[in-house]
């Protein structure tokens, strides 16, 4: 992690993610970072000092199986908040974040802001729909095995904002199969009227 001392790019990341609007009162001295490709910042092993929130890039969240498997779990982009779960258990998530994108993130120092966050109304009622996300997301992946097809269009609804799916590549994290098989099914759904396709990359669930 580089901190970057540039005030200017600081206030329109704070802007463009209107992080002020998740606090009753905005007063957490925050700071801008950069993370490169292939580094953690979160698991097991690491004490997280820090809530940051995902300016640009991509960071992969996941856990491990108790065989080794790697679990994933969900994408890290604009707007997501890593060391939520850190923070309220006050000990090593474990989950891995692991930076798949050269990735700029707006922090939050929580030793130096604990108390006024550990107060903070909105802030708290924030993090507890992040977490609950997590804790769905989790959930799914450790279900018994299920097809691709029912796991996407369980992924559509229940997921994907006003049920469209943007974006194969992050599907494919998600639903842990490859882009090939991923866009068969998708083929199929649209043949079976399913879903509609809108755009490149971009396909609409028309069932309930």
């Amino acid at each position: 992690m580089k901190l970057i001392h540039d005030e200017n790019l600081l206030q329109k990341s704070i802007t463009e993610l209107n992080l002020e609007s998740l606090f009753d009162i905005w007063n957490v001295h925050p700071f801008l970072c950069s993370c490169q490709k292939g580094e953690l910042l979160s698991g097991p092993h690491i004490r997280q000092k820090y809530l940051l929130f995902v300016v640009s890039g991509l960071v992969q969240i996941y856990g491990t199986s108790l065989d080794g498997r790697m679990i994933p779990v969900n994408l890290a982009q604009k707007g997501s908040l890593i060391g939520d779960v850190e923070f309220c258990n006050a000990r090593n998530s474990n989950l891995f974040s692991e930076v798949v994108r050269e990735t700029l993130c707006v922090g939050i120092s929580t030793a130096d802001n604990r108390e006024f966050l550990d107060n903070d109304i909105r802030f708290l009622r924030y993090l507890l729909k992040v977490i609950s996300s997590k804790v769905y997301l989790t959930s799914v992946q450790e279900t018994p095995a299920v097809s691709v097809e029912e796991k996407l269009l369980q992924y559509m609804q229940k997921e994907c904002s006003g049920n469209v799916l943007k974006g194969i590549e992050h599907a494919t994290m998600r639903l842990q199969c490859s882009r090939r098989q991923l866009q068969r099914v998708l083929k199929k759904l649209c043949e079976q009227g399913d879903i509609v396709k809108t755009g490149k990359g971009s396909y609409r669930l028309v069932r309930d």
